[in-house]
């Protein structure tokens, strides 16, 4: 049998209650360092979530601005209720707007829908205060409706409606 002095104890004592307090201090940072992980892993993803949102949204006002700049999209001939959309829309008196591909490839042509709808009354009076002689002019009224639907590959769903008046000229008015 082997004895150990009083003072020989003791320091195999303290050295093995310096390693009980450093592997608690091991755990407690541990602990710290995975909270910080899943934090920022969480952060991430709310960014890449933001990212894709915005993207979505502008590519949805993009497609608008595309549509209200361009005139035959905005059919004045036809009678209130008369909806122009994009092909891969249904129920539509006519299909005849287009996205220009550099904006949106056609691979991906069917993400966007796009409706307009001449709105009653089919003329009216031009508005005043939009800096044009309102007694030259009719006005006809139409809501862009576009829906860019982006969420099958992660991109997000975004829709904007928009009202435009088209003015026409009162000489060349000949119906509604």
């Amino acid at each position: 049998m082997i004895f150990c002095s009083g003072q020989k104890r003791h320091k195999l004592r303290q050295r093995g209650s310096v390693l009980l307090v450093s592997l608690v201090f091991l755990i407690i940072l541990t602990l710290a360092a995975t909270a910080a992980m899943r934090t920022s892993i969480m952060e991430l993803r709310m960014a890449g979530n933001e990212v894709a949102r915005v993207n979505t949204l502008e590519m949805t006002q993009s497609i608008v601005d595309e549509v209200v700049g361009n005139p035959d999209n905005m059919i004045v001939a036809g009678v209130v209720g008369y909806v122009n959309c994009t092909p891969n829309v249904t129920g539509c008196s006519e299909t005849s707007i287009t996205i220009d591909t550099n904006l949106l490839p056609a691979a991906e042509a069917s993400k966007a829908s796009v409706l307009v709808e001449r709105l009653a009354p089919a003329t009216t009076p031009a508005p005043r205060g939009i800096n044009s002689s309102s007694d030259a002019f009719y006005a006809a009224r139409f809501e862009v409706d576009v829906t860019y639907d982006g969420s099958a590959t992660n991109e997000g769903k975004a829709g904007i409606v928009q009202g435009v008046i088209v003015l026409i000229p009162r000489s060349s008015q000949t119906n509604n």
